[in-house]
């Protein structure tokens, strides 16, 4: 029980010397490790058994694939072609920001990335038309967390690869919870716009939509691509992952003729060192996935789960509890790795379908993007509007309950999460 308490007494604390959350968890597995006399080279093996992974190659790419839309200015295009579609409802600009990222989250997978690309674009543009700094962050951090949720999803892709879920039925399943999430964010929007008596735009003619459909149409391909591509058996999802960047690639330079040689090198040199956090994260976690593992630390929260196992609501209500504590910590990918055995078991115990499981773990861990200290699309959004996080939190209170009401929802109405899997990829669900 000590050598649990240095494990995690260590981490936090790395954590609050400002340490990065991948080194942290490797540090604090190398010292714990260390006084129990386990050879530090057992920790590096770890760290490299646990991203010597086939699928997890789907992550770079999905993350090259937003780099080139961004790179190569199509996000423009994506905003230009929301803006048309719904930016004469009352609070437009908001829910152009809620549909962009709809569109976006489609492509990149990445709550961040889109964060980051949406934000720079959208935020300035909402306070320009009067919208307070506050709510214009509290709009992109909010709208960003459907990166991860609507396919492809790069947290779907770490899951699938490391608790052997079907990835396809993962996509599938968490298409129509996040588009209940962007709904629900745009209704928000529109009561707070009312409520503050926010103008109207004027709503877009039928020539207008068409036009901005047509100059953003090889973009939106994108999405079909990477989901029927794995949906229908034809790629992998790394395969499609790759398929998808050399078409954003190809479309970008001689479609759209917005990239060059030199902006195609900036886009492959930023996915590179954004590369670098999410597979430090991994390795990092597998080292103290190894060590929580050789400590029995599983056993000793299915012990404290004990009341819970085998109920399926009430096993639902401790992993959502989990990650959501989880995921105001610590990052999504590590978040998984470390405890999915636990989770795996305790949905096993409890007869839930993996599929379901997996989604409702995706979309509380997207939670955790709104949550300090760790949020990174609130960092990210409150970074880019030059407003501090805090002022931002009483403002996120109305999303932060939509969230919860999702969630929710997902936990006692699991049909929704699985009904396009069963419809799509029979085979992946299962009973």
């Amino acid at each position: 029980m000590s050598l649990i308490a240095v494990l995690f007494i260590s981490f936090f604390g790395l954590c609050l010397l400002g340490v990065p959350i991948a080194m942290s968890l490797a540090l604090s597995a190398l010292i714990t490790g260390l006084l129990d006399g386990i050879p530090p080279l057992v920790i590096v093996q770890n760290m490299f058994t646990v991203v010597d992974s086939y699928t997890l190659l789907a992550v770079p790419l999905f993350l090259l694939v937003g780099e080139i839309m961004d790179q190569g200015s199509i996000t423009e295009r994506l905003v230009a072609f929301a803006r048309s579609v719904v930016g004469h409802i009352r609070g437009g600009l908001g829910h152009v920001t809620v549909f962009s990222n709809m569109i976006m989250a489609g492509i990149s997978g990445s709550g961040t990335a889109d964060a980051a690309a949406l934000g720079s674009i959208m935020i300035p543009a909402m306070k320009k038309e009067g919208y307070p700094g506050e709510m214009a962050v509290a709009i992109n951090a909010s709208a960003a967390t459907m990166g991860p949720i609507i396919p492809p999803s790069i947290i779907m892709v770490v899951y699938g690869a490391y608790g052997g879920v079907s990835i396809a039925g993962l996509f599938l399943g968490g298409a129509i919870p996040g588009i209940i999430v962007g709904i629900t964010l745009m209704i928000t929007i529109y009561f707070w716009a009312t409520a503050h008596n926010f103008p109207t735009s004027p709503r877009s003619n039928l020539a207008q939509i068409f036009s901005s459909f047509a100059g953003s149409i090889w973009a939106l391909i994108v999405p079909f691509i990477i989901v029927l591509g794995i949906v229908g058996g034809i790629f992998t999802a790394t395969e499609s992952a790759m398929v998808a960047a050399v078409y954003s690639l190809l479309i970008s330079i001689f479609i759209y003729r917005t990239l060059n040689m030199r902006i195609s090198s900036d886009a492959f040199k930023k996915t590179l060192v954004s590369l670098a956090n999410p597979l430090l994260a991994v390795a990092g976690s597998g080292a103290f996935a190894y060590i929580m593992a050789y400590l029995q630390v599983p056993d000793l929260i299915l012990d404290i789960a004990g009341p819970v196992v085998g109920s399926k609501y009430a096993t639902l209500i401790f992993i959502t509890i989990l990650y959501l504590i989880l995921g105001t910590f610590m990052d999504a990918i590590p978040a998984i790795v470390i405890f999915l055995p636990i989770v795996q078991q305790l949905t096993a115990e409890a007869g839930l379908n993996p599929i379901h499981v997996g989604v409702l773990v995706t979309v509380v861990l997207c939670f955790g993007f709104l949550t300090p200290p760790y949020g990174l699309t609130l960092l990210l959004s409150a970074g880019i509007g030059k407003v501090p996080v805090i002022n931002v939190l009483r403002t996120l209170v109305p999303f932060y309950l939509v969230m919860l009401g999702v969630i929710a929802i997902l936990i006692f109405l699991p049909d929704i999460i699985l009904f396009l899997p069963r419809l799509l990829v029979p085979t992946a669900v299962g009973g």
